[in-house]
């Protein structure tokens, strides 16, 4: 599902709403699969960003243990944890039309 994505949090700490507003979205695929995660080492839900072509690298970490944390009508918001040079970090993403 072709969406505008903006991270709500920058190595686990919340961005602040003018931060969170001046962010440039990043527009890609958004993905939801069930997937074994060799980070947790078990199957978890996991979400994907992706700009291009299936191999090309995703656009930002994927999300692990991804569920729906809201949604309106506008959009919705993924949470989850990602994992950046081996540290794990509380993550969600605000997901809209675009």
């Amino acid at each position: 599902m072709q969406m505008l994505v903006t991270p709500m949090r920058n190595k686990g700490v919340a961005l602040s709403p003018q931060e969170r507003r001046r962010y440039v979205p990043i527009r890609g695929d958004v993905l939801v699969v069930s997937e074994i995660s060799s980070d947790l080492g078990r199957s978890t839900n996991i979400a994907k960003l992706r700009k291009g072509l299936p191999l090309e690298p995703d656009a930002l970490p994927c999300l692990q243990d991804a569920s729906l944390a809201g949604m309106a009508p506008t959009g919705f918001v993924l949470s989850g944890i990602e994992h950046i040079d081996g540290c794990a970090y509380a993550q969600s993403w605000w997901c809209r039309e675009g």
